[in-house]
């Protein structure tokens, strides 16, 4: 090979070197680029999303509070936030992030949002809550708790009860074992436990009567005595059922002539409330709604069922898959909620003797679901089926082991895990239920 071909040679090398050179100097350059914006793009999504957390954890600790901060430094940027209520009881926070840094190959200020959605939880969500767990009342081996339970107090668990849903209480739990042939102590959280969580108990009946008022029902006697109110729900194969109302001032015993009424006339919101005495319910519902009664000092505020209170359609049905198990009925849309501020009494008539079955989220706010008269000189009534939830004060007797009154059946609803019934009270405390990035 001569001189020439030899530099022809080195020129072609010089060539490919510099292009391989300059390539990968190119790349080497566009992954640092990618990789500051990757930076820049993360950290201005921190600074948006973690002004959205100090605004919830300030409303979390003042649920009372909005307000605004502007340019609030952070993380090398900066933060506007705003938090405005609207629809009642409902809160949106809205972060917008600002940083300086590279996006799109150029270094300027870029902007990132997050709005949030908070509203009060509702008790019904809880397959069973109750305020105070009764001293020396233990759930056993063969106890079964459907849905999400809570309670404020200490859980008391003898053997190995079953909880299907997430188990929160604020005083601990308790387990012991192998006393009274119940096994060890073994309680078995298929949902998970945690604790302490604080769900404090609150009733706020102004909502649910301002409801009732702005486009529902409610009764009140024009001459403030307490009123017993009776509903009896009916599905007349429409859209929207009727219920049959009558009155009478409570202590006396002659009820009005029953009216018959179309509830998207009656009641369109789907709230009925009784401002103060007694409510007697009974019927088919077809609908979505909220009855309750409310008390005065401590007396009246009973809800008694006098007979079934059910749905047109089962909330639950044989799952086809799983012979023996229940899951949603898909054609079920009626929902009901029961607010009473005293207790949910079941009436000791012909009616709930063989047998009740109730279809509904049932609040209980000075007490809880009990059957009237109870004692263990009654007679076997069956079952009591509840398919919906129990939300108590307290829990109080509806069946004694010798056979007297019932053996109690409650079945979470799971529609309730994320729609409610109108109005149905809801805690003072709010929870994240949107997050928009």
């Amino acid at each position: 090979m001569g001189g020439k071909a030899i530099l022809l040679v080195v020129i072609a090398f010089s060539l490919m070197f510099s292009v391989v050179n300059f390539n990968s100097s190119n790349t080497t350059t566009r992954a640092v680029e990618n990789l500051s914006e990757y930076y820049s793009r993360t950290n201005l999504q921190n600074i948006a999303a973690s002004g959205a957390n100090m605004a919830a954890n300030i409303i979390f600790k003042d649920p009372t509070w909005t307000g605004s901060f502007t340019k609030l430094p952070f993380q090398g940027g900066y933060i506007d936030i705003n938090v405005t209520k609207f629809a009642v009881d409902k809160i949106k926070i809205t972060s917008t992030g600002y940083l300086t840094g590279i996006y799109d190959s150029e270094i300027k200020e870029d902007t990132s949002l997050v709005k949030i959605i908070l509203e009060p939880s509702s008790f019904s969500k809880f397959g069973y809550y109750t305020n105070k767990w009764p001293s020396g009342g233990y759930l056993v081996t063969g106890d079964t708790v459907d849905g999400p339970f809570h309670t404020q107090g200490k859980l008391l668990t003898l053997g190995s009860p079953v909880f299907m849903g997430k188990v929160t209480t604020k005083g601990g739990i308790s387990s012991i074992g192998n006393v009274y042939g119940y096994g060890p102590a073994d309680p078995e959280f298929l949902g998970g436990y945690e604790s302490p969580v604080d769900v404090p108990f609150t009733l706020n009946t102004t909502k649910i009567k301002d409801a009732g008022n702005y486009d529902g029902k409610v009764f009140q006697d024009a001459g403030g005595n307490a009123l017993d109110v009776r509903l009896v729900f009916s599905d007349d194969g429409s859209s929207i059922g009727t219920v049959e109302y009558s009155t009478r001032v409570t202590g006396t015993s002659t009820w009005s002539t029953p009216v018959t009424a179309k509830l998207d006339t009656l009641a369109p919101n789907g709230v009925i409330w009784n401002t103060k005495g007694n409510l007697y319910l009974s019927g088919t519902v077809n609908g979505k709604y909220t009855v309750g009664t409310g008390k005065s000092s401590s007396s009246y505020g009973y809800v008694y069922l006098e007979d079934d209170i059910v749905y047109r359609d089962s909330p639950l049905i044989s799952d086809p898959a799983n012979p023996g198990y229940t899951i949603t009925n898909p054609d079920c849309a009626d929902m009901l909620g029961v607010v009473a501020e005293k207790q949910v009494v079941v009436k000791d008539n012909t009616a709930n003797r063989n047998n009740i079955n109730i279809h509904a989220s049932l609040f209980n706010y000075d007490g809880g679901i009990t059957v009237e008269g109870i004692s263990p000189s009654k007679p076997n009534m069956g079952t009591m089926k509840i398919l919906g939830g129990l939300i108590e004060n307290e829990a109080q007797t509806t069946g004694y082991t010798n056979g007297a009154g019932y053996r109690q059946v409650i079945k979470f609803d799971k529609r309730f895990e994320t729609t409610t019934p109108p109005y149905f009270p809801a805690t003072e405390t709010y929870e994240i239920v949107s997050w928009f990035e």
